[in-house]
């Protein structure tokens, strides 16, 4: 039997990380968002707040993720940012004012930013040099079969326990994963005496094709793939997070959007394996365009929810899962494309801090909209239109690397 790089260990080590600090901070807990509202009497737009504050404390987070990382090591940092996830439970489960769910929101963000895709990209980079788009995805499907597992077992936890046992339960939960990640991973393959995964494979004095350094990412193409980022942040946080209120809203029962946001984390996580696969066969650039088209065509399908249609809920489900890697994963695959390695982790900060700047100013959108108009209806068609807009910005950047690539080699 061939031997199994430990890579591969790490990898389904941040799929674990990343059901935490993604999965149960975001997806996880938009389950919890009607129940919220109805037992503690916050308004739409409060509840929207505590979206908008978590994705304030994880921009910040992202900000200061350098010094973060200066000071202690992957394997510690992302360790601390998972126990966060789950003192945010254990808040959640005793707020009983809107202040402390504040404070659990905030505490919960700091798990994100510091705990997500900034530190996952870069632990790929470091343990793969052959299939880390297959692997970045792998680990992506984390906060996928969060919102498998979490809607019908928090649904069930709520309905015959109450919401406060709920968030306890979930949260102990949490604290015993984080302990396991600890154990498990390694910030360093030479901390476990390897070279990178697929290293070897490589011909003596060539670099793997993953390695292979190009020009520095244009001015241009950087500055159009932060606004795709921005909108791609504006669209994945908050459109995801309030895919229960919109369906709980238009008339359907507390299992039926349970089971619509399960079936939407089941094609998520089929969908970023299959855009994993997709980048490392046809590119970053063909795969964003085509997940993307499914992605618009998901948000189109949220516009049609007042019709109660269940066939075209499960369409819902399908198109939303399948599409929604481009923006978790987007940012990642776009950076390793279009900057050289030495870049690469400044760009991919970058990208993802501005990806996170767009969840926070979009975060309470979906909710004054809601409260203004009195259904969620008006924040999807805004949200299909921003998707569109970002695919034409990524289109532009990738011309635009391709062109001074070109001139260079020229």
């Amino acid at each position: 039997m061939k031997h199994v790089h430990y890579g591969w260990v790490v990898c389904i080590t941040c799929t674990l990380l990343l059901f935490i600090t993604m999965g149960t901070v975001s997806n996880g807990f938009s389950v919890y968002l009607p129940y919220i509202m109805d037992e503690r009497g916050l308004t739409h737009a409060q509840t929207s707040s505590l979206v908008t504050l978590r994705c304030l404390t994880a921009f910040l987070a992202m900000l200061t993720i350098g010094w973060y990382y200066k000071k202690v090591s992957l394997r510690l940092g992302v360790s601390i940012a998972a126990c966060c996830a789950g003192l945010s439970y254990l808040l959640y489960a005793s707020a009983r004012t809107y202040p402390l769910f504040c404070v659990g929101a905030a505490v919960s963000g700091l798990s994100y930013g510091f705990g997500s895709m900034i530190p996952v990209s870069l632990l790929m980079n470091r343990w793969f040099d052959r299939h880390r788009a297959l692997a970045l995805s792998i680990c992506a499907t984390g906060s996928g079969i969060a919102t498998i597992v979490l809607p019908p077992v928090t649904t069930a936890l709520v309905e015959h326990l109450t919401m406060g046992t709920a968030f306890r339960i979930e949260g102990a939960a949490i604290f015993l994963l984080a302990a396991l990640i600890f154990a498990v991973l390694r910030s360093d393959p030479a901390e476990k005496g390897l070279a990178p995964c697929g290293h070897q494979e490589a011909p003596t004095g060539q670099e793997t094709p993953a390695r292979k350094a190009h020009g520095d990412i244009p001015r241009a193409a950087f500055v159009l793939l932060a606004f795709a980022s921005l909108f791609m942040g504006a669209v994945a946080n908050p459109g995801f997070v309030h895919l229960s209120v919109l369906f709980s809203g238009e008339g359907f029962s507390a299992g039926a959007v349970a089971a619509i946001i399960s079936g939407t984390g089941l094609m998520l996580t089929l969908g970023k394996l299959l855009y994993g696969e997709t980048t490392d066969h046809v590119g970053g650039c063909k795969s964003t365009l085509l997940f993307g088209a499914i992605l618009v065509a998901g948000h189109v399908l949220c516009c049609l929810a007042f019709l109660q249609s269940i066939p075209l809920s499960v369409l819902t489900a399908v198109c939303m899962g399948v599409g929604y890697p481009i923006a978790t994963i987007g940012p990642s695959v776009w950076a390793n494309d279009l900057a050289s390695p030495r870049q690469y982790p400044t760009v991919l900060r970058r990208l993802q801090v501005i990806y996170a700047g767009g969840a926070l100013v979009f975060a309470t959108v979906p909710g004054l909209l809601a409260d203004r108009f009195g259904d969620y209806l008006p924040a999807y068609i805004l949200f299909s239109c921003l998707v569109l807009v970002s695919l034409l910005l990524i289109a532009l950047s990738y011309r635009a690397g391709r062109r001074v690539r070109t001139e260079h080699k020229a």
